[in-house]
């Protein structure tokens, strides 16, 4: 009874329960305050953590249609605006719908769990996915465009997008390879649900989308008998420059001509960005991740304000007698000194204090204390001791911490047991629900750079292995490089937090922005094996290409805008931050990678020269001879 006006009666269950047996019990204890005959003027309230977890879980679920469905509507948007200057533009919509489906599949098959974390795939994946359709579609309308029949522009779009969306699929799913390492289960199984459903999305594109394709347009061809037997086409008129062809052009030979301000600029805000980035503070509170005004987080709330705060944490005691005199001594001193000398602890329980407060001190004599243990309720013993041998001892703290001052309040705790340690042959472990709050306070703040880092690596890596050719990897990772920093810095600038899901922007960004690379990448070097020069095969990479990437990442950009009116803070700053990070993206391929690309592969052209150039000035000095 904390006051005169309220009290708790508490439901204790095994710590072994799942969640479907938590919720069992809930709908059982909701039932019984309903059919209860309360006196007048009184009333009941279901809470508690576990309450609140479910009504968590539930709200997410119902807000994922919702969140879909508006994901798909801001995606017809984008492609009615950035993907018609082609037929059928709205192709990529039921292509996305298939993988999705293929996705959920594949989630129950493989029991990954529903979460906040899964939650925000999805709109990933309406993203990429439609990305991945409107590659292909783009170059079988460029291939038809030229004169080529339906079944030689199928195949050339094949030959050529196909390795090329390939490769971008591959460096994204090694960026997301990166997150299977933190140690946080969210995490990776967002990595899992990413890998797997940009894997889908791919096929579905490649092998679905194409052949629709096909068939529509043999029909179409069949109709005009423009191309019979299925070897000639007539010629179709050679579709003007679109408008954002030409921007993107001008814009890449504006950066590709300007290399040293555009690259040394780029690389003084990454470095900012980098540095920024140490400094900005992480979010583990689950509290703040959810609506403010849910129902289930406001009785959890009054009923912290009531007791004056539920958290708490647990230290557990192993001894071969937890009933020892001087172990019981031990709990009661060592939980005094905390409540004196740590002003975030405001109490302490245990089998120590029960004792205590029932026999006024703790008894010398081993038998008295068993006969005060057995006159009380088994319930009550039950809370702070199993067996013989274990023990456990809960500090109660201050209501509304910070996760900073929650993480001091254990290092002192653990610091306190190093110099007043039990007595001999006692060990202690400091754990509970604040103390994995910590861990992955810890996780995230340094698992996130990891995750990035290794992430770079292994696109580095892989994209060496593809290629074998480390201009081209290193084409694809540099810009990227440079996403990165941006992205901490415009965090840091904002105020915001990194969460469970937002420690994952690193790697994400890597995956997203590296496809954006690659397709660019892909398209120059296939421009210049026409023998075109490296300024001219950059100007018409842009001009043909960028329109579809600028398309693609209108698409990821919308799709993750469904995010930013999510009711709950961590998918809605996710949403934000990811939309930065793609636009970045796409600023980073239309900027960065132009005057990289190009002046890297200059100089090896130029290297080349002078060696064969080299090579043979000492022929003909051997020939003179």
């Amino acid at each position: 009874m904390p006051d005169t006006m309220h009290t708790i009666i508490m439901v204790q269950m095994p710590g072994s329960i799942d969640e479907e047996n938590k919720q069992r019990v809930l709908s059982q204890v909701e039932r019984a305050i309903d059919v209860v005959d309360f006196p007048a003027g009184t009333t009941a309230i279901a809470t508690g953590d576990p309450a609140f977890m479910i009504a968590m879980s539930e709200e997410m679920s119902s807000g994922l249609s919702s969140m879909l469905i508006l994901a798909f509507i801001l995606m017809i948007f984008a492609l009615l605006i950035v993907f018609r200057h082609v037929r059928w533009s709205l192709m990529p919509i039921p292509v996305v719908l298939i993988g999705l489906i293929w996705t959920f599949g594949a989630m129950g098959f493989l029991r990954i769990p529903m979460t906040m974390a899964s939650m925000a795939v999805f709109p990933i994946l309406i993203g990429l996915g439609a990305d991945y359709a409107i590659q292909f579609h783009n170059r079988v309308e460029e291939e038809l465009a030229k004169g080529e029949c339906v079944r030689e522009a199928i195949i050339d779009t094949i030959k050529h997008t196909g390795p090329a969306v390939g490769s971008a699929v591959a460096a994204t799913c090694l960026g997301f390879i990166a997150l299977l390492i933190s140690p946080v289960p969210m995490i990776q199984d967002f990595g899992k649900m990413s890998l797997i459903g940009v894997l889908l999305c791919y096929l579905v594109s490649m092998f679905v989308l194409v052949s629709v394709l096909y068939v529509l347009d043999r029909r179409a061809e069949k109709k005009k008998n423009s191309c019979p037997a299925g070897h000639a086409a007539a010629k179709r008129a050679e579709p003007a420059e679109t408008a954002v062809g030409k921007i993107l052009s001008r814009i890449a030979m504006f950066s590709t001509k300007r290399p040293l301000a555009v690259i040394a600029l780029a690389s003084m805000l990454a470095v900012a960005g980098l540095y920024a980035d140490e400094h900005v503070g992480v979010q583990t509170e689950t509290k703040d991740f959810v609506p403010q005004d849910m129902q289930a987080l406001q009785d959890l709330n009054k009923l912290t304000h009531i007791m004056g705060g539920t958290d708490q944490i647990n230290i557990i005691v192993k001894a071969d007698d937890v009933l020892d005199p001087d172990v019981l001594q031990w709990m009661v001193d060592f939980s005094q000194r905390e409540e004196e000398l740590n002003n975030c602890i405001t109490g302490s329980a245990s089998i120590g204090s029960l004792v205590c407060s029932g026999y006024g001190s703790i008894p010398s004599e081993r038998d008295t204390i068993s006969s005060i243990t057995d006159s009380m309720s088994p319930v009550l013993i039950d809370q702070y001791i199993e067996g013989g041998n274990i023990a456990v001892m809960n500090l109660k703290l201050e209501s509304d911490l910070s996760s900073e001052q929650i993480s001091g309040t254990v290092g002192q705790i653990e610091s306190d047991l190093q110099w007043y340690s039990p007595p001999p042959g006692v060990s202690v472990t400091v754990t509970g629900t604040k103390v994995m709050s910590t861990s992955i306070l810890g996780a995230l703040t340094s698992g996130r750079t990891q995750m990035g880092y290794l992430g770079m690596a292994i696109i580095f890596l892989g994209m060496l292995v593809i290629y074998r050719d480390w201009l081209k990897a290193l084409s694809t990772i540099l810009p990227i490089v440079m996403v990165t920093g941006w992205i901490g810095g415009v965090m840091y600038l904002l105020g915001m937090y990194y969460n469970p899901l937002t420690a994952t922007l690193g790697a994400l960004a890597i995956g997203i922005g590296a496809e954006f690379t690659i397709l660019m990448l892909e398209r120059y070097f296939e421009e210049r094996e026409k023998g075109l020069e490296p300024y001219a095969s950059m100007e018409k990479a842009a001009s043909s290409v960028g329109p579809a990437i600028m398309a693609s990442g209108s698409t990821v950009i919308f799709g993750f805008s469904a995010l930013i009116i999510s009711s709950f803070p961590m998918l809605r700053d996710f949403g934000i931050v990811t939309v930065i990070a793609v636009a970045f993206s796409l600023l980073s391929t239309a900027m960065v990678l132009p005057p990289v690309m190009v002046n890297l592969d200059r100089w090896r052209t130029g290297r080349k020269m002078s060696d064969k150039s080299a090579d043979n000035n000492k022929e003909y000095n051997k020939v003179s001879i």
